[in-house]
């Protein structure tokens, strides 16, 4: 994302720009007019300048022909660059639309969809030219997808591509308040100058979410960001949480129950996003003593399997009793090529954690054992060694599905690297220690692996809307050889 951003005409003239190497001009006509133009400005024109092509941001006076040529200076001064006018604040306002099926409820003769779309465009077009605007929505492809959120316009779009985005979009699917406003807050972390989420919904989180706590979250972030919320024909009960979402986002909520009050709430967001941002708070004092030392990080959840017994602290899903038991201490679960045996904690964790796990396992060809955030069969994490077929390596393997669709982060060259004392080269040849740590902040999500316990090697990070999924453990045989994995001291640890 760009840390500063172009005034307005500056991103058409870059296609300009891009376009063609020649003479580029920008010229103001006598309505006040911006242009720009490959051929010399008329001689009516205002403010002439010629453009650099290569770097559209230098500009170069030209003679103006309603001055007095006898009044003009004999070299040309350089116009302000674009890192120069972004030390005027730029405000960015980021909609939230909601997509989800409710939206296709009537509200009079015509359904609310329409309503939304038709007041929140001719909002937009009254809109002060220099507000950055974007667009996300949510629920407008599937019906049961809890991560079916998606920017359908981003930040600094024109007034024309926003009504195009709002045309396309069609109802169908969930509420996830929390992923969206996550999402929207991480458009706006590196944005310069006041920073807005406009959260329009006609009802609250229906996907398991937090999201007062993702409101709080983004605007302690660090960022100038305030979350306003306009609740649109809201059932009573529901008010409730809209109106959390913009107290603890530090911004205000509108309610609207029909077309009118619609207009009326989105006219006074219109002036809270242009508003000038508020004053910085002051300095914080140094402490002229040393902090003191962090609490321990609380234990959310444990498991030493001492018993003979999951319990119910656990769900199994797709479960085969054949292949999994308690014993010594430990969790034994045998791997087949079917995903079977999933073990999951019943508990949830909403908020950040760190889990670690001791798991000892052979990996051979195909094989994979680890660990697991599961929401459903198509949308997870797993993160374990896998016996990589076509490298002959136990490859530390962290891999993402959403909606079916996998993102496999593996740690390359695995024959030639080396896990603490272990060489990753070849198949295992008889059952090792592997120590599995999956850490979650925010909507990240950070796989560690170790061979001891203590010196951790980061894998990679993958990124998950949705918090509403299980952790545990499973094993898979990838189609190889039936493997066995065996779990203990499993932990789950609260996370800053």
């Amino acid at each position: 994302m760009k840390t500063q951003r172009a005034p307005i005409g500056l991103a058409a003239l870059a296609l300009i720009a891009t376009a063609s190497a020649a003479d580029l001009y920008k010229w103001t006509d006598e309505k006040g007019q911006v242009h720009y133009t490959s051929s010399s400005p008329p001689d009516t024109a205002k403010k002439p300048q010629q453009i650099d092509p290569a770097n559209p941001s230098n500009a170069e006076a030209l003679p103006d022909p309603a001055l007095d040529p006898a009044t003009l200076p004999m070299v040309a001064t350089a116009a302000p660059t674009i890192g120069a006018s972004a030390t005027t604040a730029i405000p960015n306002a980021l909609f939230v639309l909601d997509g989800s099926g409710s939206m296709w409820a009537k509200l009079g003769d015509k359904p609310k969809i329409d309503v939304a779309k038709t007041v929140l465009a001719d909002m937009l077009n009254k809109l002060a030219p220099e507000v950055h605007t974007g667009l996300l929505v949510y629920g407008t492809h599937r019906k049961d997808d809890c991560n079916d959120i998606e920017m359908l316009a981003p930040l600094g779009s024109t007034h024309a591509a926003l009504a195009q985005a709002l045309n396309s979009v069609n109802p169908k699917g969930m509420t996830p308040l929390t992923g969206a406003i996550q999402l929207a807050a991480a458009q706006l972390q590196q944005v310069e100058g006041a920073a807005s989420v406009v959260v329009v919904s006609d009802g609250k989180e229906t996907c398991a979410g937090d999201p007062c706590a993702a409101a709080r979250e983004a605007a302690n972030a660090g960022m100038n960001l305030r979350i306003h919320v306009v609740g649109f024909d809201v059932a009573p009960d529901e008010t409730q949480q809209l109106n959390c979402i913009a107290k603890e986002g530090k911004g205000k909520y509108f309610a609207a129950n029909n077309a009118e009050q619609l207009v009326t709430a989105l006219a006074e967001v219109r002036k809270e996003v242009a508003a000038p941002p508020p004053p910085p708070p002051p300095p914080v004092k140094v402490a002229q003593t040393p902090p003191p030392s962090p609490k321990p990080t609380e234990v959310l959840f444990e498991d030493h399997f001492d018993r003979n017994q999951l319990g119910e602290m656990w769900k199994v899903v797709n479960p085969d009793p054949n292949r999994l038991t308690i014993s010594d201490g430990k969790l034994l679960v045998v791997g087949t090529k079917d995903d079977k045996n999933i073990v999951l904690v019943q508990q949830p964790f909403p908020g950040n954690f760190v889990v670690t796990v001791k798991m000892d396992s052979q990996v051979a060809e195909r094989n994979w054992a680890g660990l697991r955030y599961w929401i459903d069969e198509k949308n997870y994490l797993s993160f374990g060694p896998e016996g990589y077929c076509c490298s002959k390596g136990r490859w530390p393997t962290f891999t993402k599905a959403i909606s079916g669709e996998k993102n496999v982060i593996r740690l390359p060259d695995a024959d030639q690297k080396r896990l603490g004392s272990r060489s990753l080269a070849g198949y295992a040849t008889t059952s090792e220690i592997w120590y599995l740590q999956l850490e979650r902040s925010g909507v990240k999500y950070i796989g560690r692996i170790s061979v001891d316990g203590r010196d951790w090697m980061e894998i990679g990070t993958h990124t998950i809307l949705q918090k509403n999924g299980r952790i545990g453990v499973s094993a898979d045989s990838g189609g190889g050889t039936e493997n066995t994995a065996e779990f203990s001291d499993f932990v789950v640890k609260g996370a800053k």
